[in-house]
């Protein structure tokens, strides 16, 4: 009986790993010939097609986005990734850079598919 227990709470364990996607809110991400596949830790914004933004997996408003940055104590040394829905427009994607930017990020990365 034992056995069949460790069994069944092994398997959940790894299948729900499985399943988790790490700092990330589902979107349809753009397709880039040459985009490659992202191993470090970053932090996340991501800005979905009805222009809802996230920091990493929390909700917030454009305006709040400094200040959720400036909570993760981020600066020069991080690398934001902007994971924006194709259908997003430019000056969204613009206006989240500029709000991290005021927090001290200078480096970026943009989240693509590859084609």
């Amino acid at each position: 009986m034992i056995d069949v227990m460790m069994f069944l709470l092994f398997f959940f364990m790894v299948a729900s790993l499985a399943m988790v996607t790490q700092n990330a809110i589902p979107v349809t991400l753009p397709k880039a010939s040459s985009s490659q596949d992202e191993n470090a830790q970053t932090i996340t914004i991501t800005i979905r097609p009805d222009q809802s933004v996230y920091l990493n997996t929390t909700p917030m408003t454009m305006d709040k986005l400094e200040a959720g940055l400036e909570k993760l104590k981020v600066g020069p040394k991080n690398v934001v990734t902007i994971n924006a829905d194709e259908r997003v427009p430019h000056g969204t994607v613009i206006a989240a850079m500029d709000e991290a930017r005021k927090a001290g990020v200078v480096a970026f990365g943009f989240a693509t598919n590859r084609k």
